[in-house]
């Protein structure tokens, strides 16, 4: 077991510490997935493509309505048992998980043979479905247990094995071999995470035990209404792509598969290398109104500094990345995603804030949060689809978000006194405006003049990351002195 490492939240360094850790292997990752979906777009096709987003929102469902929320109501009671450093009891509550995860994945594999009445190939997806849970438990004990460095290498493992498993099924079956690529992939995943935890944890669970169920019953408190949230945007999800793939086609929902996955899948690697570490921090000073408050603004300036110059990068150079990435097939989606930037530039806001209720195990209200933005988020995409087609998409997910934001910032600063600073603030209103000049130059100029306009927008956003990176952290020293400390060594 590793000492606690008390007050992690002392720091801007620390966050990025723990960014730059998740965020190399994210970045790999990509390159990785970005070769698999190259040549998944060569096999499948936009149809292909759209079918098996339409599979993995189907599994996610029936793993929002099966895990009971035990992810991550036991990643909050792990990192406080973590906190006082008590072996005994992590080991007796890391037996409950499991126990109750192994009861989750059951009903899972019962929901998909009762679902398919729905979808007759969802029986088939009942061994990603049950695979997905067990997965959970095993990543929440990482996290609560802060072994981040382990969860990092199991995310890169996890990317090879995908690889690995996808692409000879998409070459040799084409679209019959999603399912199969699809279940290969999440067995493997279940299996490099066990041989990870298992070493650290023997699994052992009681499933006839009373006193087990007994002691899971409260993560349910917060575990159930993290359940129904889940539903909801799950539900969300399944929702819209049936819509589309009724209203429109198969290579519709390709398009908007693969504009999601430029804009928010990939951009999103900002999010996952934060939320790893930032959960357990936030849950162990949740009773501490000052240092809650520092936790969330450090964050969304974290999230800020990195990600809004990528956006920007990413918006300006998308029809190119669309056909490196995939085929000029794609094309049609890059209105969306253009258009889908403040979908992701508000989430640096919206999501440090909305953890602030999961940590103080208040999930009634995170869900009541999650709920009212599902149904207004599902509202105004239709709508703007309706209205906009594609590009309809991506406004609709940027007013959802600035809706999520605004709605989460007035109801958790009456009820938990949450505080934006100042010089968060300031950073936020120069970013804004950086990317609202970006996506008016990318949908309104010439190829030419918009690459320049872009370009110049860029180094202007990276200088603004650069100066406050340079003011509140010294992590630019260090990167500076270790490049200068290797060229000595070259030059020797």
């Amino acid at each position: 077991m590793p000492e606690p490492a008390k007050h992690q939240d002392a720091s801007l360094d620390h966050v990025l510490k723990y960014t730059g850790v998740f965020g190399g292997v994210q970045g790999i990752n990509i390159l990785i997935g970005i070769i698999r979906n190259k040549l998944a777009s060569k096999f499948l096709g936009a149809a292909g493509i759209g079918l098996m987003g339409f599979y993995i929102s189907i599994t996610d469902f029936v793993n929002n309505c099966s895990n009971l929320g035990i992810p991550i109501s036991s990643v909050q009671h792990i990192s406080e048992l973590f906190e006082e450093d008590d072996l005994a009891r992590i080991r007796s509550f890391i037996k409950v998980v499991r126990t109750w995860c192994l009861w989750s994945a059951l009903f899972a594999c019962l929901l998909c043979m009762g679902a398919t009445f729905y979808d007759r190939h969802v029986i088939l997806l009942a061994p990603m479905a049950v695979s997905a849970i067990l997965t959970g438990g095993e990543i929440s004990i990482l996290k609560g247990l802060r072994r981040l460095k382990r969860v990092a290498v199991i995310s890169l493992l996890v990317a090879v094995a995908t690889f690995c498993l996808t692409i000879p099924f998409f070459w040799a079956l084409g679209m019959k071999g999603i399912i199969i690529s699809l279940d290969c992939c999440a067995l493997a995943t279940l299996a490099i995470h066990l041989i990870f935890t298992v070493p650290l944890f023997p699994w052992r669970v009681a499933p006839t035990s009373a006193d087990i169920f007994r002691r899971g019953l409260p993560l349910l408190r917060i575990g159930i209404p993290y359940v129904l949230t889940g539903i909801a945007g799950a539900g969300v999800t399944v929702a819209l792509q049936t819509f589309l793939k009724e209203h429109s086609s198969e290579a519709t929902l390709g398009y908007y598969r693969v504009g999601y996955t430029m804009m928010v899948t990939y951009a999103g690697i900002i999010f996952t290398a934060l939320e790893a570490d930032y959960f357990p921090r936030l849950s162990s000073v949740n009773h501490d109104e000052v240092r809650r408050n520092q936790t969330i603004n450090r964050q969304i300036r974290a999230c800020m500094l990195l990600l809004a110059p990528m956006l920007i990068a990413l918006i300006v150079m998308m029809p190119v990345l669309l056909r490196v990435l995939y085929t000029e097939e794609f094309l049609p989606a890059v209105e969306m995603t253009v258009c889908a930037v403040f979908y992701m530039f508000f989430r640096c806001i919206s999501v440090p804030v909305a953890y602030t209720a999961l940590a103080r195990g208040d999930s009634k209200v995170y869900m009541i949060m999650e709920i009212i933005y599902d149904a207004f988020s599902l509202t105004a995409i239709i709508l703007c689809y309706l209205q906009w087609q594609l590009a309809g998409i991506g406004i609709g997910l940027s007013l959802s978000a600035l809706f999520d934001t605004l709605l989460v910032g007035i109801c958790y600063n009456r009820r938990y006194g949450l505080h934006i600073e100042m010089h968060t603030l300031r950073l936020t209103l120069q970013q804004m405006v950086l990317l609202a000049l970006t996506v008016t130059a990318c949908l309104g100029l010439p190829p030419l003049w918009k690459y320049i306009a872009g370009f110049m927008l860029l180094i202007v956003s990276a200088t603004c990351s650069y100066v406050v990176l340079r003011r509140e952290s010294d992590i630019v020293q260090r990167i500076v002195q270790k490049f200068t400390s290797w060229r000595r060594l070259q030059s020797s």
